[in-house]
């Protein structure tokens, strides 16, 4: 019996699933079209992800100046947490900083990053068994509909295989993670297992996921599987046998963890030696630090998410961080640029003061 027909996993819809697709026929490739997403996505991003870079500057300088003064209130009042509590916010207030008003920018572009980074994971990771159910179910169909010996037959299914758009670079299949440890080709329980209760069967011209399917009639059940198995076995033995072995070698965990890092370092590093560099010049007593817990914490997750779920979604992640370190000497030049104007601006404020006296 041929399940062609019988097999079904909804195709992906929605805002992202419908972007997608139209990058993915510009180029033919899926992986191609995630990559331009992330570039349009990164872009539209900018003006807010500019005013995050700006806040993050601003707070790094003036924490450079305060972070010494705080240091001293602590150990003058040390005894008293509430008078500590107390000279601390008249410090900050005194150098007119809000910690309140800095996060505000910052949380509305982590807010917006995350809606975006965890709606389009969703939809990635749904994608992923319409995708295998889709390459399937085209090598079942050339191995049914090639008239000839069951050589012949192989050979189709396996000239289908090598013609797949899911290759990408060194990753066998962009729909499974990079990792040694997961198989470039599935047998029929890893399979079923990828495709899961979305698999549904026509009974009677409804239809029933397999879950259901198990619990209204076990027998039934049964049959269906030992069917499918033989189905499946006798389409995908061949490209198991010959295009089997691992999917990938956790070079896409690799990158998604070393831009992730670079990407932060970077960052933190000029803004700290910018923040040095200006508070030595007006004669303050500065100390400056990177956020450690930033440069651990943020690449970690990105290697997570890498190393578990497709490698399509670790294209994204890693696109993402190539064209973030793109924008920022972009946006590090137009932050100079409006530091000199307000620096500008001061000193005229101050030159007119002292005209008048």
């Amino acid at each position: 019996m041929d399940y062609l027909a019988t097999l079904m996993v909804a195709e992906p819809s929605g805002f992202w699933a419908t972007l997608i697709t139209f990058f993915e026929g510009i180029f033919n490739s899926y992986v191609l079209g995630i990559i331009l997403l992330t570039i349009i996505i990164k872009l539209v991003l900018s003006p807010l992800d500019f005013m995050n870079k700006k806040v993050a500057r601003d707070n790094a300088r003036m924490q450079a100046v305060i972070q010494p003064k705080v240091a001293e209130i602590q150990k003058k009042y040390g005894h008293d947490r509430n008078l500590v509590n107390q000279k601390t916010a008249e410090l900050y207030k005194s150098q007119g900083f809000s910690m309140g008003g800095s996060c505000f920018v910052m949380l509305i572009y982590m807010a917006i990053t995350m809606v975006v980074f965890f709606t389009l994971f969703s939809t990635l990771m749904g994608s992923s068994p319409y995708r295998v159910e889709q390459q399937y179910l085209e090598l079942r169909q050339a191995y049914v509909q090639t008239v000839g010996t069951e050589e012949e037959k192989q050979a189709a299914v396996l000239e289908k295989y090598d013609a797949r758009d899911s290759k990408f670079l060194w990753i066998q299949n962009v729909w499974f993670a990079d990792n040694p440890w997961t198989p470039a080709v599935l047998n029929f329980d890893q399979y079923l297992g990828n495709v899961g209760d979305k698999v549904v069967r026509e009974m009677g011209g409804e239809s029933t996921s397999l879950k259901e399917l198990k619990k209204q009639d076990p027998a039934a059940y049964d049959a269906f599987i030992a069917d499918f198995r033989a189905e499946y076995e006798e389409t995908m033995t061949v490209v198991i046998e010959q295009r089997g072995g691992v999917n990938g070698y956790l070079i896409t965990a690799a990158l998604a963890v070393g831009t992730a890092f670079l990407s932060q370092y970077l960052m933190q590093r000029r803004n700290v030696a910018k923040a040095q560099k200006e508070n030595k010049a007006n004669g303050d007593k500065v100390t400056a630090g990177t956020n450690k817990a930033m440069l651990i914490i943020l690449p970690l997750v990105m290697g997570l998410f890498t190393l578990f779920y497709n490698a399509v979604f670790g294209m994204y992640i890693i696109a993402g961080q190539l064209v973030a370190m793109l924008l920022f000497p972009i946006f590090d030049i137009f932050l100079d640029k409006l530091d000199a104007k307000k620096q500008k601006k001061e000193e005229d404020k101050i030159r007119v003061e002292y005209s008048r006296k």
